[in-house]
């Protein structure tokens, strides 16, 4: 846990290395300059000293001698050096102590002054490139952001957006335009898949219709020998499953699809409607049903919006206790989002069932359909889930903690119209 913690991001490590490489260069770069001029130093130093010890005939007349100390004339012909009067062998051996203690002291004081204005200059100009850094590192991340943010936002639903990089063609737009590609790939394979899906469905209800009708006309009228008849009502109910299985799929598919048919949809209608028509089956398995139904308004397919306020109700009935069991259902609008929650008892669910419950055919394990009806197909949930996102909404699904599930469908509203 310390260690997710600590972890920086990479725009931030690079920033810091970049940073901490100017600070490095700094440093080796005074470092040098401090050994170059403290070498300057010894080598004038020693100049000085030597030329200060140099001996200068005194008392002859010749040429001026310059000594780095004192420049000797014509005998009796004083000089004055840093107000010190030279005049024979004596003066000249005080004023090579005192040059030579000047030209220490002023080594020192330089040496010294020059450590500590580096320290100053180095961590005043790491500031500067510590700033500069993080600019550098912040604009060079900017592009590589947008494939992120890209990456984030599409999904499934959203295959036909495409970054489209601009700027100059370096690895950040090549990474953009293999995104692009692979965009174009998906888009492709999730057409064929959903087109397959739409057309295998078309191509079977036909003759599943055909095979249904072919049992249904014998048994109602009692056309078939009492030993066949039990494998002809196990063949219809086969029929009858295959049939709600295609139209479920065939749901799924016009799910996944763009909507063509865009309307305001009142969904507390539907949620009324769906309940009045779902009373028998609740009332079969003694499921006790409160509602608490409130204006919320969306804009989209109204088929497809039924089926799913329809599926939620189905699944919260069907997956409910033996008996007793209780259903909630509420509908209203809150924070810009027109809500369907439905709620309903039943078995304890653990988070790992509950994250592939909007998996298609995924119907739990035995503590979720004990209870339950073993006829469903797992689509419901998926289909709900499909619809939502087709729509800008989504499904969101969590264990009650007492037992069973909340499923709540959140779509974009419709500004409540004022009243004339």
């Amino acid at each position: 846990m310390t260690r997710n913690r600590l972890r920086l991001s990479f725009r931030t490590r690079l920033g810091l290395i970049i940073t901490v490489v100017f600070i490095a260069a700094g440093a080796g770069l005074l470092a040098v300059q401090y050994v170059v001029v403290q070498q300057l130093f010894a080598t004038a130093m020693r100049i000085t000293t030597i030329s200060c010890s140099a001996e200068t005939p005194v008392g002859e007349s010749g040429p001026t001698v310059p000594t780095g100390c004192a420049v000797m004339g014509a005998q009796g012909d004083p000089q004055f050096i840093e107000g010190v009067r030279i005049q024979g062998g004596a003066a000249k051996n005080t004023t090579t102590g005192a040059v030579i203690q000047q030209s220490v002291f002023l080594s020192n004081e330089v040496s010294g002054g020059l450590f500590v204005w580096s320290i100053v200059m180095l961590i005043v100009f790491a500031g500067v490139a510590a700033a500069i850094a993080f600019w550098l590192a912040r604009r060079s991340m900017d592009r590589i952001s947008e494939v992120t943010a890209a990456a984030r936002d599409i999904s499934e639903r959203d295959l036909g957006r495409r970054l489209d990089l601009p700027g100059p063609d370096d690895e950040i737009k090549e990474l953009g335009d293999t995104f692009d590609g692979m965009l174009d790939r998906l888009q492709l394979a999730f057409a064929a898949q959903d087109r397959f899906v739409a057309n295998a469905s078309h191509e079977l209800r036909t003759p599943l219709t055909t095979t249904r009708t072919a049992l249904e006309i014998p048994l109602e009228q009692g056309a078939v020998p009492a030993a066949l008849e039990p494998a002809l009502r196990t063949a219809l109910r086969a029929t009858l499953q295959s049939e709600r299985l295609i139209a479920a799929l065939l749901s799924l598919a016009r799910g996944r699809a763009h909507l063509d048919n865009v309307e305001s949809v009142q969904l507390d209608v539907i949620a009324t409607s769906e309940l009045e028509e779902l009373a028998d089956a609740a009332r079969a398995r003694k499921v006790r049903i409160e509602s608490s139904i409130g204006a919320a308004s969306t804009e989209g397919d109204p088929a497809l919006l039924g089926r799913a306020v329809r599926n939620l109700l189905e699944n919260g009935i069907r997956h409910n206790s033996y008996r007793g069991g209780r259903l909630w259902l509420r509908v209203g609008t809150e924070a810009g989002m027109a809500v369907v929650e439905v709620q309903n008892t039943g078995a304890l669910l653990d988070p790992a069932t509950v994250a592939l419950l909007t998996e298609p055919f995924y119907r739990g394990d035995a503590s979720r359909t004990k209870a339950g009806d073993r006829d469903g197909m797992g689509l419901g949930l998926a289909i709900v889930e499909s619809i939502a996102v087709t729509h800008g909404g989504q499904l969101h699904v969590a264990a009650r903690p007492e037992g069973g599930l909340v499923a709540t469908l959140r779509l974009p509203a419709l500004p409540a119209l004022s009243p004339a």
